[in-house]
C-alpha cells in the first residue's frame, strides 16, 4: 500500500497482511491494543466477535492488496475484451503494450505531489504550529471542533499534508488534553473522517489530471479547469456543507466524561517522549557548511512562490493544474525544511510512500490501453447508458465509484481505468464531463470510511484498532452517501 512507509517517523516500520491477520511492526513496544507477548493484531478470537469485528475480519481476509487487484484486473479486462470486442489475443497484447507507458508523466507528477506533501508536513515549523493550536481550546467539544476543522481545511488543500497533520495533531491532543474527557477512539474517527471527506479538493488526482495539459484523456475531452471541478460552486457547496455538519455529528457522539476512554499511562508516556536536540558540532568542511546553510533553499523557495503568485495573478485559478500545485509545495518545502540536509532527509522518507504509484501505474496504464484501444470502452459505455438516465447518472457514478473504491483504495489508479467509459457515457446522456469528474471524486473517498486497510497505518500511529473507530466512521459513511446522492440528484448535470 502507498502509505505503509508514510508513517515511518511515528513508530511503524512496516505493515503486512496474510489471510488470517494484519501484522504491524513497530520500533517500540507499548501498543495499547496488543497482547503483552505479541506484536500482532489478532482477529481470529472466535469467542468475542461483534458485528464490527466480523466486518473488519471479512474485509481484511477477502479484500486483497491493490497490487493483487491490478494483476487480477488485467486478466479480467483482457478476457472481457476478447469476448466483447473484435480484437484477438495478439491485438489485445499490442493494445496493452501501447498503453503501458502513457501514464509515466502522471505517475511522476503524483509521486512529486505525495513527496512534497510529506516534506511540508514533516517540517518543524508545522509541528510547532500544531502544538500551539492544540493548547487553544479548553473543553472537549471545542477541542473536537478545532481538530475537525483544522484537519478538514488542510486535507482540502493537500490530502497528503492533511493525513500527516491528522496523525500529529491527534497524538498531541491525546497527550495535552488527557483528563478533560475526550473519547480517544472518537477523536481518531473524527480525524480520519474529516481527512477523507475533505480530501475532495484541489489536490485530488482526478480534477488535477483533467486540468493538466497532455493528460491521457485529451483525445476524449478538452482540458477542464479546477473552477469546474474541485473549485466549482456546486462541489464547494457540497464540501462546505459536510465541513460544517460532520464536526457537529462528532460533537453529538461525544460520550460523557466518565465514559470517555483516554490514553493509558504507557501510551501517554510514549507520545510525550521528546527526542533530545542534536548537539551542535563544529563544522570544518566547506561542503558540510553548505549542507546546513539556509541560503540556497530559502532563496529558491521564495523565487518559486513568487512565480506561482505571478502565474495565478496573470492567469487566474482557472489555469492552476497539477504542475502548479506541485511547484507551490516544492517552494514551501524548501523554505520550511530550511537546509539542503533537512530537505534531502525529508525527501528520502517521503519517497518511500510512492512505490505503489511508481510500479502500479504502468500496470493500470496497460489496462487503460486494452479498454481504450480495443473498443471495450464503448461496450462498457453502452452498459452504463442502459442502466442510467440523464437524471440519475451522476448519482450512479458516485455510488459505483464508492463500490470500486472499496476494492481499489486509490483514486488515481481507479480513475485511469474508469474514466475511458464513465465520461463518454455521461457525454452521451448530456452530462458535462466536469460533473462526471465531480461525481467520481465525491464517491472516490467514501468507501475508505469502512475499508480497514487504508486506515490501519493511520490508526497504528495513534495506537488504535479499526474496530475502535468503525462504529463512528460507518455513521459518517451513511451520512456522506445520503448527502452525496441527494446533491447529485438535485443537480444531476
Amino acid at each position: 500500500m502507498y502509505l505503509n512507509n508514510f508513517f515511518y517517523n511515528y513508530g511503524i516500520l512496516r505493515m503486512e497482511r496474510d489471510t488470517k491477520r494484519v501484522l504491524i511492526y513497530y520500533r517500540e513496544e507499548g501498543f495499547i491494543i496488543m497482547s503483552e507477548k505479541s506484536n500482532e493484531i489478532n482477529i481470529d478470537d472466535k469467542s468475542r466477535k461483534s458485528i464490527v469485528d466480523k466486518f473488519t475480519e471479512w474485509s481484511l481476509n477477502w479484500v486483497p492488496d491493490s497490487m493483487v487487484f491490478v494483476l487480477a484486473l488485467t486478466f479480467i479486462v483482457f478476457i472481457l475484451a476478447l469476448i466483447f470486442t473484435k480484437h484477438g489475443p495478439f491485438q489485445l497484447l499490442d493494445d496493452y503494450a501501447k498503453g503501458f507507458w502513457v501514464l509515466l508523466t502522471f505517475a511522476m507528477q503524483l509521486s512529486i505531489m505525495m513527496i512534497t506533501g510529506f516534506i511540508v508536513a514533516d517540517s518543524k515549523f508545522v509541528k510547532r504550529g500544531i502544538i500551539k493550536l492544540v493548547d487553544i481550546p479548553k473543553g472537549p467539544k471545542a477541542t473536537m471542533l478545532l481538530y475537525c476543522f483544522c484537519v478538514g481545511i488542510i486535507s482540502w488543500l493537500h490530502w497528503g499534508i492533511g493525513l500527516m497533520f491528522a496523525v500529529v495533531m491527534g497524538r498531541e491532543i491525546g497527550v495535552r488534553k488527557r483528563g478533560i474527557g475526550i473519547h480517544y477512539p472518537l477523536l481518531a474517527a473524527a480525524g480520519y473522517s474529516m481527512f477523507l471527506i475533505m480530501a475532495n479538493g484541489p489536490s485530488q488526482s482526478a480534477p488535477l489530471v483533467v486540468a493538466t495539459s497532455g493528460n491521457f484523456l485529451e483525445k476524449i475531452i478538452p482540458l477542464i479547469p479546477l473552477t469546474q471541478t474541485a473549485l466549482s460552486p456546486f462541489l464547494l457547496t457540497v464540501v462546505f456543507f459536510e465541513f460544517i455538519t460532520i464536526p457537529i455529528l462528532f460533537i453529538l457522539l461525544l460520550p460523557k466524561k466518565e465514559k470517555a476512554v483516554e490514553l493509558d499511562d504507557a501510551t501517554y508516556k510514549e507520545f510525550s517522549f521528546v527526542e533530545p536536540e542534536e548537539t551542535k558540532v563544529s563544522i570544518v568542511r566547506p561542503a558540510e557548511k553548505w549542507e546546513r546553510s539556509r541560503v540556497f533553499p530559502t532563496l529558491l523557495g521564495i523565487i518559486i512562490l513568487i512565480w506561482v503568485a505571478r502565474f495565478i495573478f496573470n492567469n487566474g485559478l482557472v489555469s492552476v493544474d497539477l504542475n502548479v500545485i506541485n511547484f507551490t509545495f516544492m517552494g514551501l518545502g524548501l523554505i520550511l525544511q530550511g537546509t539542503p540536509k533537512n530537505f534531502t532527509n525529508a525527501v528520502k522518507q517521503g519517497v518511500m510512500s510512492t512505490y505503489g504509484v511508481i510500479i502500479q501505474f504502468p500496470l493500470y496504464a496497460g489496462i487503460f490501453g486494452i479498454i481504450s484501444y480495443s473498443g471495450m470502452s464503448a461496450v462498457i459505455t453502452d452498459w452504463f447508458i442502459t442502466f442510467s438516465s440523464s437524471h440519475s447518472y451522476a448519482a450512479v457514478v458516485m455510488i459505483y465509484t464508492t463500490i470500486m473504491d472499496y476494492l481499489v483504495p486509490s483514486g488515481g489508479s481507479k480513475f485511469v481505468i474508469e474514466a475511458p467509459y464513465i465520461i463518454p457515457a455521461g457525454l452521451k446522456l448530456g452530462i458535462p464531463a466536469a460533473h462526471v469528474v465531480n461525481a467520481y471524486s465525491t464517491g472516490g473517498q467514501m468507501a475508505n470510511l469502512i475499508q480497514p486497510f487504508w486506515a490501519l497505518p493511520f490508526l497504528a500511529s495513534l495506537k488504535l484498532r479499526f474496530q475502535d473507530i468503525l462504529p463512528y466512521t460507518f455513521i459518517i459513511f451513511i451520512y456522506a452517501m445520503i448527502v452525496g446522492v441527494i446533491a447529485f440528484l438535485v443537480v444531476p448535470f
